[in-house]
């Protein structure tokens, strides 16, 4: 997974507009979320605030890697052998793009341009590869 510069910048800006508007992120993401698909609820248990606090965690990780891709990778196929035991489907991925870059999106405003949106979306794209690859060879062994 190589990222060009600029598009690294785009999506390093982006995510910094987002995390910094008022409010918070993760609750935003998951209310959306729960919105669009509440068929993932039952993914998760409990008091949502520190899977909240993990999703603004594994997400600001990921940006600060977007220019370090071996490193990257290694984060990626960690989150997918997580994801194989949270039994996330494949389906999933799809609705999560949406909402992850929609809501950097009104989160972030004006700023947020068609290139901001290209970038996010073709990072979710090659992390939901990445983290697809590595839920199914856990689901191997």
């Amino acid at each position: 997974m190589n990222i060009q510069a600029d598009t690294a910048g785009l999506i390093k800006s982006a995510w910094e507009a987002a995390v910094s508007a008022p409010g918070d992120f993760a609750v935003d993401f998951y209310d959306n979320l729960f919105k669009a698909a509440p068929t993932v609820i039952d993914l998760f248990a409990g008091d949502m605030t520190e899977q909240q606090g993990r999703l603004t965690h594994t997400l600001g990780e990921t940006v600060a890697l977007v220019d370090k891709p071996e490193h990257l990778l290694l984060l990626l196929r960690a989150s997918g052998v997580r994801h194989h035991h949270y039994e996330v489907k494949h389906a999933y991925f799809g609705i999560m793009r949406n909402i992850l870059v929609d809501t950097i999106a009104v989160r972030t405003g004006e700023p947020f341009t068609p290139r901001h949106r290209e970038a996010w979306e073709a990072l979710f794209d090659n992390m939901a590869t990445i983290m697809q690859h590595g839920m199914a060879s856990t689901a191997k062994k």
